[in-house]
């Protein structure tokens, strides 16, 4: 679900996340991070950097070098605190779903016994419903983009 999402669900606490910098004065927090995201210290090569601010995406320094190139270390907390109970019936209903189904197949059905098999892949995959219940939790585009047409007069149609 996790995957599907495009961000990580469950809290995980006072963990070490490393993000690649590129030497500017921002450092962006890869969007799988961002649920919930509190940052307790960053560091550099073990050393704690301070003049830094969060807003909720990156972290900018206060410093006219900007982040060094290479790995920062941030110390943070990220994911939701409580998972929604829609999230969790979610899981149950797809782990009740996987534990129904003998492996390798994919349906079936009692009345004239019918038995659809699944193909060679072994891992399992979310069902459309779960998918489409998913929506409200998946990782939205950040801005927009308009296309316009040129007409022969330069005017868009």
């Amino acid at each position: 679900m996790e995957d599907h999402c495009g961000r990580d669900l469950d809290r995980r606490l006072d963990r070490a996340l490393e993000v690649l910098a590129n030497g500017s004065r921002s450092l962006r927090v890869p969007p799988r991070y961002q649920t919930f995201l509190s940052v307790s210290a960053v560091e550099v090569d073990g050393q704690a950097v301070t003049g830094w601010a969060f807003n909720g995406r990156q972290l900018t320094l206060d410093s006219p070098a900007g982040w060094p190139v290479g790995p920062v270390t941030l110390w943070a907390s990220w994911g939701f605190p409580s998972p929604p109970a829609s999230l969790r019936a979610l899981a149950c209903s797809e782990v009740i779903r996987w534990l129904a189904l003998s492996p390798g197949i994919q349906s079936e059905k009692v009345g004239e016994v019918e038995v659809t098999f699944s193909g060679a892949s072994s891992t399992q995959t979310l069902s459309a419903l779960t998918r489409s219940a998913l929506k409200p939790y998946r990782r939205r585009a950040v801005g927009t983009l308009s296309l316009r047409r040129e007409g022969p007069h330069g005017f868009g149609y």
